[in-house]
Protein backbone atom coordinates (compact mmCIF):
# COMPACT_ATOMS: atom_id res chain seq x y z
CA UNK A 1 0.00 0.00 0.00
CA UNK A 2 1.65 3.23 -1.01
CA UNK A 3 1.62 6.01 1.25
CA UNK A 4 -0.48 9.28 -0.32
CA UNK A 5 -0.36 12.82 1.19
CA UNK A 6 -4.03 13.01 1.03
CA UNK A 7 -4.75 9.53 2.29
CA UNK A 8 -4.83 9.57 6.54
CA UNK A 9 -3.38 6.78 7.89
CA UNK A 10 -5.65 4.61 10.05
CA UNK A 11 -4.73 4.09 13.53
CA UNK A 12 -4.25 -0.04 13.49
CA UNK A 13 -3.15 -0.82 10.27
CA UNK A 14 -2.98 -4.33 11.31
CA UNK A 15 -5.53 -6.92 9.18
CA UNK A 16 -8.13 -9.12 10.76
CA UNK A 17 -6.50 -12.62 11.16
CA UNK A 18 -9.50 -15.06 10.51
CA UNK A 19 -8.12 -17.48 13.04
CA UNK A 20 -8.87 -15.18 15.97
CA UNK A 21 -12.25 -15.54 17.33
CA UNK A 22 -14.41 -17.25 19.98
CA UNK A 23 -17.86 -18.37 19.61
CA UNK A 24 -19.68 -18.85 22.96
CA UNK A 25 -23.91 -20.21 22.92
CA UNK A 26 -25.35 -19.88 26.32
CA UNK A 27 -27.58 -23.32 25.24
CA UNK A 28 -24.41 -24.88 23.96
CA UNK A 29 -21.67 -24.80 25.94
CA UNK A 30 -20.09 -27.91 24.87
CA UNK A 31 -20.21 -26.06 21.02
CA UNK A 32 -17.35 -23.15 22.33
CA UNK A 33 -14.33 -25.14 22.74
CA UNK A 34 -14.67 -27.28 19.46
CA UNK A 35 -15.57 -24.34 17.27
CA UNK A 36 -13.45 -24.66 13.88
CA UNK A 37 -15.57 -21.61 12.10
CA UNK A 38 -18.25 -19.44 12.30
CA UNK A 39 -19.22 -16.40 9.86
CA UNK A 40 -20.24 -13.35 10.78
CA UNK A 41 -23.19 -13.04 8.46
CA UNK A 42 -23.99 -10.74 5.79
CA UNK A 43 -26.67 -8.24 6.74
CA UNK A 44 -28.58 -6.72 3.31
CA UNK A 45 -31.25 -3.88 3.30
CA UNK A 46 -33.20 -4.44 -0.10
CA UNK A 47 -33.79 -1.36 -2.02
CA UNK A 48 -37.48 -0.40 -2.99
CA UNK A 49 -37.87 0.97 -6.96
CA UNK A 50 -39.20 4.33 -6.95
CA UNK A 51 -40.73 5.20 -10.51
CA UNK A 52 -40.47 8.71 -11.90
CA UNK A 53 -40.81 10.06 -15.21
CA UNK A 54 -37.61 9.62 -16.76
CA UNK A 55 -36.23 7.00 -14.94
CA UNK A 56 -36.74 4.12 -12.23
CA UNK A 57 -35.00 5.01 -9.10
CA UNK A 58 -33.95 3.16 -5.89
CA UNK A 59 -34.21 4.23 -2.70
CA UNK A 60 -33.14 2.32 0.63
CA UNK A 61 -35.85 -0.37 1.81
CA UNK A 62 -36.97 -0.37 5.46
CA UNK A 63 -36.50 -4.49 6.29
CA UNK A 64 -33.27 -5.53 7.42
CA UNK A 65 -32.32 -9.20 6.29
CA UNK A 66 -29.53 -10.80 8.47
CA UNK A 67 -28.57 -13.89 7.03
CA UNK A 68 -27.11 -17.55 8.39
CA UNK A 69 -25.00 -17.88 11.61
CA UNK A 70 -23.54 -20.93 10.24
CA UNK A 71 -21.14 -22.66 12.73
CA UNK A 72 -18.72 -25.61 12.20
CA UNK A 73 -17.01 -27.79 15.38
CA UNK A 74 -15.29 -31.02 15.76
CA UNK A 75 -17.87 -33.41 17.17
CA UNK A 76 -16.59 -34.79 20.65
CA UNK A 77 -16.76 -38.80 21.07
CA UNK A 78 -19.24 -38.57 23.05
CA UNK A 79 -21.55 -36.47 21.05
CA UNK A 80 -22.52 -34.03 23.69
CA UNK A 81 -22.01 -30.92 21.41
CA UNK A 82 -24.06 -32.45 18.61
CA UNK A 83 -26.78 -33.98 20.65
CA UNK A 84 -26.92 -30.49 22.22
CA UNK A 85 -28.32 -29.04 18.85
CA UNK A 86 -29.74 -32.03 17.45
CA UNK A 87 -31.91 -32.26 21.16
CA UNK A 88 -32.80 -28.45 20.61
CA UNK A 89 -33.75 -28.67 17.48
CA UNK A 90 -36.34 -31.77 18.48
CA UNK A 91 -37.63 -29.76 21.22
CA UNK A 92 -38.74 -27.28 18.68
CA UNK A 93 -40.59 -29.41 16.20
CA UNK A 94 -41.05 -32.22 18.67
CA UNK A 95 -42.03 -35.03 15.99
CA UNK A 96 -43.62 -37.60 18.62
CA UNK A 97 -45.20 -36.00 20.96
CA UNK A 98 -45.75 -32.76 23.02
CA UNK A 99 -43.61 -33.79 25.99
CA UNK A 100 -40.32 -33.37 23.71
CA UNK A 101 -40.72 -29.60 23.64
CA UNK A 102 -41.59 -29.57 27.44
CA UNK A 103 -38.48 -31.63 27.89
CA UNK A 104 -36.94 -28.91 26.28
CA UNK A 105 -38.23 -25.95 28.33
CA UNK A 106 -37.69 -28.17 31.68
CA UNK A 107 -33.88 -28.85 30.69
CA UNK A 108 -32.67 -25.69 30.72
CA UNK A 109 -32.95 -23.19 33.92
CA UNK A 110 -32.21 -19.92 31.88
CA UNK A 111 -35.82 -19.20 31.27
CA UNK A 112 -36.33 -16.00 29.95
CA UNK A 113 -38.81 -13.46 29.29
CA UNK A 114 -38.48 -11.87 25.29
CA UNK A 115 -40.27 -9.52 23.43
CA UNK A 116 -43.15 -12.41 22.59
CA UNK A 117 -44.43 -12.62 25.59
CA UNK A 118 -44.33 -14.78 28.27
CA UNK A 119 -41.80 -17.12 29.55
CA UNK A 120 -39.71 -19.23 26.71
CA UNK A 121 -36.75 -21.29 26.56
CA UNK A 122 -36.85 -21.62 22.77
CA UNK A 123 -34.34 -19.31 22.43
CA UNK A 124 -30.73 -18.06 23.27
CA UNK A 125 -28.14 -15.28 22.67
CA UNK A 126 -24.64 -15.98 21.44
CA UNK A 127 -21.63 -13.60 21.46
CA UNK A 128 -19.12 -14.16 19.03
CA UNK A 129 -15.46 -12.82 19.78
CA UNK A 130 -13.02 -10.92 17.27
CA UNK A 131 -9.58 -11.39 18.37
CA UNK A 132 -6.86 -8.88 17.85
CA UNK A 133 -3.37 -9.20 16.74
CA UNK A 134 -2.42 -9.97 20.56
CA UNK A 135 -5.28 -12.22 21.09
CA UNK A 136 -7.05 -10.14 22.59
CA UNK A 137 -11.06 -8.99 22.45
CA UNK A 138 -10.86 -6.19 20.42
CA UNK A 139 -14.93 -6.79 18.82
CA UNK A 140 -17.82 -8.46 20.82
CA UNK A 141 -21.14 -9.30 18.28
CA UNK A 142 -23.61 -10.28 20.27
CA UNK A 143 -26.41 -12.31 18.45
CA UNK A 144 -30.03 -11.99 19.85
CA UNK A 145 -32.39 -14.61 20.19
CA UNK A 146 -31.13 -17.61 18.35
CA UNK A 147 -32.30 -20.66 17.41
CA UNK A 148 -31.23 -23.67 15.27
CA UNK A 149 -33.02 -24.21 11.78
CA UNK A 150 -30.58 -27.31 10.60
CA UNK A 151 -27.75 -30.26 11.78
CA UNK A 152 -25.47 -31.44 8.94
CA UNK A 153 -25.44 -35.02 8.75
CA UNK A 154 -22.13 -37.26 10.18
CA UNK A 155 -20.50 -39.51 7.98
CA UNK A 156 -19.11 -42.39 9.08
CA UNK A 157 -16.67 -44.62 6.73
CA UNK A 158 -15.18 -47.95 7.45
CA UNK A 159 -13.16 -47.40 4.49
CA UNK A 160 -10.76 -44.41 5.16
CA UNK A 161 -7.67 -44.84 5.21
CA UNK A 162 -6.42 -41.50 7.73
CA UNK A 163 -8.46 -40.40 10.60
CA UNK A 164 -10.57 -37.56 9.57
CA UNK A 165 -12.49 -36.14 12.51
CA UNK A 166 -15.67 -35.64 12.01
CA UNK A 167 -17.10 -31.92 11.58
CA UNK A 168 -20.73 -30.88 12.47
CA UNK A 169 -22.61 -28.00 11.15
CA UNK A 170 -25.06 -26.16 12.78
CA UNK A 171 -27.12 -23.02 11.28
CA UNK A 172 -28.70 -20.49 13.01
CA UNK A 173 -31.10 -17.91 12.73
CA UNK A 174 -31.91 -15.19 14.88
CA UNK A 175 -33.52 -11.94 15.62
CA UNK A 176 -30.55 -9.34 14.96
CA UNK A 177 -26.89 -8.95 16.00
CA UNK A 178 -25.04 -6.01 17.01
CA UNK A 179 -21.30 -4.93 18.07
CA UNK A 180 -21.13 -4.16 21.29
Amino acid sequence: MAANANCPIPSNINPLSPTGFRLSISKLPDLTYFCQEANLPEIELPSMEMPTTFSTIGIPGDMIHFGDLTVQFLVDENLANYKGVFNWIVGLGFPEDFLQYQALVAADPLVSNNKFGGMVNNYSDATLEILGSQNTTSQTVLFKDIHPVSLSSLPFMATATDINYLIGTATFRYTYYEFM
